[in-house]
Formats: structure tokens, sequence, C-alpha cells
């Protein structure tokens, strides 16, 4: 809905219009209250080893490594630092200090004019095809980035119910020296990081989720309802955070654990996984976060660590019926991922990253950070003597400039490196290339 609308709706109801700034548009009457937001982050970026940009993802590029794509490529992309949204926020007093509030998000592709649908997007193409498609929990929903109502009291906390962000994910940003950006990050292109294990899992359907805070303590907590018949922890997730954030310094620890997992993947182009459908992976993860902050004056220094677990499905039977997802169909589901020469296995990930950011001046920010991705080793011998196993490492480098004309707008230059071995990315196991690097500019408009 434009702000033209917006405006025609309030005249129409008689509700007086208060501004929130140059460029937020807020509408009230009487103890209600609602307010028109959003974000338009467009920028062009080359990656050095890619297939081409997918016009369906929010990002549409990868910054990372694959096994595909042997040619650089140049394109628009969108959401270099923040993903593009427009959102709608309302609260109404109940009493007594309590107001019931609501938040309904959808995700734009400022490239398109669209809607982002990454799903659509690896359904239209195979893990080698033309595209570099990739999943995400941002995939043609209306309201994709977030949907819920509840209720909130200053000393009682949030309560409320609905599309969430995962705890996970609301951490990543605010201990990241870079922003938790998408195309310059490792965590904030893949939304496995902020997902606890899987992209589809960084916002969370069928939720309820609490939020307070005490004198510099917060907690959070997260609990998805998977509407299962005949199992109650079928496709469910419990999540827990504490942080204590008094001022300068910041200390956060996270835990999640998540039931049947659904992942999606390209279709394999056969008889059996045609185009325009995708594949699915069912599994259980958990996974624990800790992260830090500490600002000195201009310079703050930021990183955390994060170790994700993954093994095969607590409900693979149900997990296999599962015919659907985001509005595609789904050819097939592989319910027993982590299994080898008929043993389940699991598998580790370690990511580890520390970072400095520094305003030069009070424009103007340079943001430096590693991380470094760390794989276990779950192959129990099966390889082939002399080739890699499964344990491999992937290490990234990353620098963001950032410089603010104003509260609403500013524009951005980052450049992200990353190299890896073994399972991650050794040319040995069929990857084209064992190193990556992208360079991107941006303009990003927040109202």
């Amino acid at each position: 809905m434009t702000k033209t609308s917006l405006l025609l709706l309030a005249l129409a109801a008689g509700m007086p219009l208060a501004a929130q700034g140059p460029d937020s548009l807020t509408i009230s009457k009487g103890d209600s209250s609602i307010q028109l937001y959003g974000i338009l982050d467009v920028g062009v970026a080359s990656v050095a080893h890619a297939q081409s940009f997918d016009p369906y993802h929010s990002l549409g590029a990868n910054p990372t490594v694959s096994k595909f794509g042997d040619k650089s490529a140049t394109g628009m992309v969108d959401g270099g630092i923040s993903p593009s949204r427009i959102g709608l926020k309302g609260s109404t007093d109940l009493g007594n200090g309590w107001k019931g509030i609501f938040t309904l998000e959808g995700a734009i592709n400022v490239r398109s004019g669209d809607t982002v649908n990454a799903a659509l997007g690896v359904a239209q193409n195979t893990a080698a095809g033309e595209m570099q498609s990739a999943s995400s929990a941002v995939s043609g929903q209306l309201f994709a980035r977030g949907a819920f109502a509840g209720i909130t009291n200053k000393e009682f906390g949030t309560l409320t119910f609905g599309r969430h962000t995962a705890l996970f994910l609301d951490i990543i940003g605010g201990y990241d020296a870079l922003q938790g950006s998408q195309l310059f990050t490792p965590i904030g292109y893949s939304g496995s990081y902020g997902g606890g294990g899987a992209t589809e899992n960084s916002r969370v359907d069928d939720s309820v989720k609490y939020k307070g805070t005490w004198s510099g303590f917060s907690l959070g907590l997260l609990h998805k309802f998977g509407g299962v018949a005949g199992s109650s922890t079928a496709r469910s997730t419990d999540q827990v955070s504490l942080a204590y954030e008094p001022g300068p310094f910041g200390v956060t620890v996270a835990y999640q654990s998540y039931k049947d997992a659904l992942a999606i993947g390209n279709p394999g182009g056969t008889a059996t996984q045609p185009l325009g459908t995708v594949a699915a992976t069912a599994f259980d993860t958990k996974a624990l976060m800790l992260a830090a902050r500490y600002k000195i004056d201009a310079l703050a220094f930021k990183g955390g660590y994060e170790q994700m677990k993954f093994t095969n499905p607590s409900d693979p039977l149900d997990d296999a019926g599962v015919t659907s997802l985001f509005g595609q169909v789904v050819s097939g589901v592989n319910v027993t991922p982590y299994t080898v020469a008929g043993q389940s296995v699991e598998k580790k990930l370690d990511v580890y990253w520390l970072g400095a950011a520094y305003d030069i001046t009070e424009n103007f920010n340079i943001g430096v950070s590693y991380y470094h991705v760390k794989q276990n080793d779950w192959s129990l011998g099966t390889t082939p003597t002399g080739s890699p196993k499964n344990a491999g490492n992937a290490k990234y480098a990353s620098l963001l400039l950032d410089y603010r004309f104003s509260r609403a707008f500013d524009a951005y230059l980052g450049y992200m490196g990353v190299n890896t071995d073994g399972g991650l990315g050794s040319t040995q196991i069929g990857y084209l290339h064992d190193s990556n690097s992208t360079f991107g500019v941006g303009l990003r408009y927040a109202f």
C-alpha cells in the first residue's frame, strides 16, 4: 500500500496524520496508531566465481563458495546490507500500562518490484543450472518477514503470536561489526546461522514469542507448534536467549532445538524430480550461540560463536509425506541425510567471528571482520583414500565502508573474500574453485 493510499484511507476514516520524522507516516486516532515503515537497499555487485544472478532471491548473488559457476558475474543486488522491506506496525492502549500490538512486514525485491520468492528460483533451476538459486525463509509469502499480534507492557514484557524471527537471527545484526550484511558476511548471507542450522528456520511460522527487559537483562523465549496429528513435537522448535546489555557492553547466549526441519533444494531435472518442483531434506538441529560486544568511544568490538548439530529427523514417516513447501510441489524428501553405511551420524559446524567497527566521523563508519566456519568429519571413514573427508574449513575476511548522508539515507562499499578446504570447498570433491571474492556498492533508504 502506498503513502497516497494510506493518506486517502486516513482521510476517509477521519484519522489525523502525525509525522514521525521526515520520511515516516503514522496514522493516529484516539489511543490507537498505525505506522508505515520500510527499507529500500539496492546496489551492484561483482562475484569472481558465480552463476547468473537469481532474479527471485532477495540478494540474487552467492558471495560464498559453491560447486557451480566458473565465470565472474556482475549484476544488481537487493539488500546488500539490509534486506528491503515494507511494513505496518500498530498499537492500541489497553489501560494500566498495557498495549495491544501487531506487525505485518513484507519482503520487497527492488530489482523487479515484486515480492521476494527464493523458492520459486530454486524450483526453476537445477543445482548445476544457469542461476545461482538459493533457499530462504522468504519465499513468496505476503508478509514473509513477519506477521504477528499480541500484547506488551514495559514492566512485564511482550508476548506475540504468529510468524516471528528466530532468536538467533535477532542476535546476529547487533553482534556483527558489518551489521549482519547479506552481501559481505556469511552469517548475514546464509540464514542457516540465524536459523540455528537451516535457512528456512530463521523465520518461524505458528509460533509464540516472548521478550522482556529488566535493568539491562533481557530474556527471549520462542516455541513453534508443529500441528502434526499424532506427534506433539514434530516440526516444532524451542528457543531461549538471555542477554546482559548495560550501555556500551553486551553479552548474550541463546540455545535452540528444532525437530523435523525441512530444507528445500534444487530439483534434479529428471522424470522423478522435474523442473518446477523442489527437493526437500528433513533433519533435526540443536544449536548454541554466544556473542559479545564492547564500545569504547568511536570504536566497537563485536564477536561470537555458534555451534550447530545436525541429525536424522525425529519423525521420518511424517516428513516423507510432505508434498508442498512455500507453495512449490515437493518431488521427494530425504529423511536419512545423516546416515552413513547404515549408521546414524552427527554433522557439526562451529562458527567463529570477530570484528571491529570505527566511526571515522559522526556519519562515516568502517567495519572489518573475520569469520571461520569449521565442519567435522562425519564420513565414518567411507571416503576413498587420498580424498578429503567431510571435515573442512571456510575462512572469510570482510570490509564495509558506510557513509550516512542523513538519518534516512546512506551509501556503502564493501568486500568479502573466502578461502576453503576439505568438505567445505576442496576442488577434489567437485568444487571448481576453493576461493571466491565479492565487491559491491549500494544505497539504502530507511523510512
